[in-house]
């Protein structure tokens, strides 16, 4: 006996537990959110790059030079070292805008990961209480073919003493057969979405039941791919900024501190200063360019009226979905008592025609329905509660609310 314990215990090991706090934790994981969470570091490197890219920058020079003839200016050999200072005074306000721009962009990254977790999140949802559903509906079958065996069992006894007639059995029979195949293709749902659970979390997981989500009326927000979106749609505003900064001057400030070392073969030439300090203030500005940069303003502000028009479908599509989501969470709402309703129903008709089919008043078409009935409002009814919890987190999506919180 201990032995046969251990053989079902060895299999365990190897799949995580699955409560749905723990399966979205692991989801959180898993490769597809990895990827947005590392485009999030990749903005924010680039916003650290661009802002550093505009402090004062040092650059250090060296070289040696030899020359095959010498004059007062030109040295035989000479070594000389630099040091420069640089500084943009002004750009044209590209500054400023690729400051903006990449705060845009991280803000957009952010919203973006928070958009994937929430999606994903959704799917494990419904993967999970799509899961029960199917465990709900494989008991009720199993439940009913209990009773079908039952009634074999007791047909066949009442053949043997020709109380019953052979159609009797045979349809019993047949009934059975075809709750076998429907036990096989509930197995089957189950299997396929432990994968699904599987690739969302990146482990072999187990389910277990009593999770459910938490609704707080709260107002509308923003989706979190909309948040992202306006963003995107900012730092595209901003690039028309950029393209225009090349139409001004750029002003750039430089301090050079230079030593250096002549050696001359004629010591008339030969000099006691070696070292020099020099300040420079640069400006440098594009007059005409054959019109390539306002072609590329134009280029950014139509990219702008691209995205903003982007921007406005998709916040109607959301609002749209919002109040669509509310509407299946107010139906699934009615379905639980329409269910608690039918099963009451249904179990009260089970019991009044098995006792008639019992009795040889009514056929066995009659309880066949009956006890059909009987367990498909089982199983519909534990759908309802399920369907219900999942509709709550799609409305939390839609709302903009981070779903993991809302799990218990």
């Amino acid at each position: 006996m201990k032995i046969l314990s251990l053989i079902l215990l060895v299999p365990l090991f190897g799949f995580a537990s699955g409560n749905l706090s723990e399966l979205l934790n692991l989801a959180e994981q898993n490769h597809y959110v990895q990827s947005s969470r590392y485009q999030l570091e990749s903005a924010q490197e680039n916003a650290r790059a661009v802002r550093s890219g505009y402090l004062p920058s040092l650059s250090l020079g060296a070289n040696q030079t030899y020359n095959k003839e010498e004059n007062m200016l030109t040295p035989e050999e000479s070594r000389t070292g630099s040091a420069t200072l640089s500084f943009t005074l002004y750009d044209g306000g590209k500054r400023g805008a690729q400051f903006s721009q990449q705060d845009a962009l991280v803000k957009s990254a952010t919203f973006a990961l928070s958009s994937v977790q929430n999606s994903v999140s959704l799917d494990v949802i419904y993967a999970y209480f799509n899961y029960l559903s199917t465990l709900a509906s494989l008991e009720a079958t199993e439940q009913k073919k209990e009773q079908l065996l039952a009634e074999r069992y007791r047909l066949e006894r009442f053949l043997s003493v020709e109380v019953a007639t052979e159609d009797e059995l045979q349809k019993i029979i047949s009934t059975i057969e075809q709750t076998n195949v429907d036990l096989l293709t509930l197995k089957n749902t189950l299997n396929n979405l432990l994968n699904t659970l599987e690739y969302l979390t990146g482990e072999r997981v187990t389910v277990t039941q009593g999770s459910r989500v938490v609704l707080k009326e709260t107002q509308e927000g923003e989706r979190f791919d909309i948040l992202a979106l306006e963003q995107n749609v900012h730092s595209v505003k901003e690039e028309a900024k950029i393209a225009k900064s090349a139409h001004l001057p750029t002003i750039t400030l430089e301090d050079t501190y230079s030593r250096f070392k002549y050696d001359y073969a004629n010591s008339a030439w030969k000099s006691d200063k070696d070292d020099q300090n020099t300040v420079q203030l640069s400006l440098r500005w594009n007059i005409f360019d054959f019109g390539a940069t306002a072609a590329t303003v134009q280029a950014a502000q139509k990219n702008y009226l691209a995205k903003s028009s982007e921007l406005a479908y998709e916040k109607h599509r959301a609002k749209a979905s919002y109040q669509s989501a509310r509407n299946s969470y107010q139906t699934a709402l009615a379905k639980i008592e329409a269910n608690k309703a039918k099963l009451h129903a249904s179990q009260t008709t089970y019991a009044l025609v098995k006792k008639k089919f019992q009795q040889g008043i009514v056929n066995n078409v009659t309880y066949l329905d009956a006890l059909s009935d009987r367990f498909n409002a089982q199983a519909q009814l534990q759908t309802a509660l399920n369907e219900v919890e999942y509709q709550k987190a799609v409305l939390l999506y839609e709302m903009g609310e981070e779903i993991k919180g809302a799990i218990q």
